[in-house]
């Protein structure tokens, strides 16, 4: 079996749990706050769909990915916004994870659960 499958699902899941709308309401850093946090998940996805053949540079995107998105959250001026950041870039450091397990012949199919999550959180915080 191929694992390619796995890294795209994983891609793939990242796009689809984390989509968040950037209609913040709140302060003008709330606001640039949220619309970088979308613009790095979708930066985030179409680069991960480029790298479904290399797990490590895969993994090494989220992990980068992460922490952008930590620091937007901490410059959101926002605890709500700041808090579902930090969910977020957790679960998708989870994910790298589960990426490069997956290359190293431990292949898994991604855990997007906390993804689904992360992302719902983030959209509340952004929407609230």
């Amino acid at each position: 079996m191929t694992q390619t499958p796995l890294r795209f699902a994983g891609a793939l899941a990242l796009t689809t749990a984390l989509a968040l709308s950037a209609t913040a309401c709140g302060s003008a850093d709330k606001k640039a706050a949220c619309e970088k946090l979308q613009n790095t998940i979708q930066q985030t996805s179409r680069t991960g769909m480029t790298q479904i053949n290399n797990p490590n540079a895969l993994a090494q995107t989220y992990v980068n990915s992460a922490a952008t998105m930590r620091q937007e959250g901490k410059d959101s001026g926002d605890g709500d916004v700041e808090k579902a950041a930090n969910h977020a870039a957790s679960a998708m450091e989870k994910l790298g994870g589960q990426v490069k397990a997956s290359a190293g012949g431990n292949p898994q199919f991604p855990d997007s659960s906390d993804l689904i999550s992360a992302g719902k959180e983030l959209k509340q915080a952004c929407d609230g």
